[in-house]
């Protein structure tokens, strides 16, 4: 399997490990660091969403909404608002069904809006500090580019759980994945101005430091 396509594979459960473990992806042209869960049996996970989906009426008013038609335009559409607590919250619930863990509602709570806010901050700190932002244009290229040009069994059968096209799952529903691999790519590059690698430091532990030491930084200045 290719790099692009076995990063859209696993972007397509990229909610799924908030706190598991994590890859790297690297460009050609950037050292672009994302939360990449491990590959999943697709069986199961769709078990699982069928599942949380029966638990959650309000995620699945939202996926109707995707289905139904007047969608806003790439300009009217405010990225902030693609980070749904709510479906945050659906897909904790799916890797907590898939790993057999319980949390309390309290703790789904408190983890979904700080995931939220977390990604919602690192936007406004990617502006203010390092006047780097994001547009629709950019996400959708991103999409059209990486994400739609793979079209498999697993992916498939992903959507379908959602009961979404794949359309809808790349463009809609995961918009908030792909908002944030561009952030990433156009960001990572001027952190590491400020972060130097340390001496001895792993490749794969430099951009896992590099990311924190920012989503740190957003925490403080919020």
């Amino acid at each position: 399997m290719n790099t692009h396509n076995r990063f859209t594979l696993t972007m397509i459960c990229f909610g799924l490990l908030v706190a598991g473990g994590v890859l790297i992806k690297q460009t050609a042209t950037s050292k672009e660091i994302t939360q990449l869960p491990v590959e999943r049996d697709y069986a199961q996970l769709n078990i699982a969403v069928k599942q949380v989906l029966e638990k959650m009426p309000s995620i699945s008013e939202e996926l109707q909404s995707i289905r139904s038609d007047g969608k806003q335009s790439e300009a009217e559409r405010q990225l902030d608002k693609l980070f749904s607590v709510k479906k945050t919250e659906f897909r904790m619930r799916v890797e907590n069904n898939l790993t057999k863990k319980e949390h309390s509602p309290e703790f789904l709570k408190a983890m979904t809006e700080k995931e939220t806010n977390r990604y919602i901050n690192a936007l406004r700190m990617a502006k203010d500090v390092y006047g780097i932002s994001v547009s629709q244009e950019e996400v959708t290229s991103y999409i059209d580019q990486n994400v739609s040009t793979v079209r498999n069994e697993e992916k498939r059968k992903y959507a379908e759980a959602l009961g979404l096209t794949l359309k809808e799952l790349d463009y809609e529903f995961d918009r908030d994945f792909y908002v944030m691999a561009v952030l990433w790519e156009k960001l990572i590059p001027r952190i590491a101005e400020d972060y130097p690698k340390l001496e001895g430091e792993g490749e794969q532990a430099y951009w896992n430091r590099v990311k924190e030491e920012f989503f740190s930084l957003t925490e403080v200045e919020k």
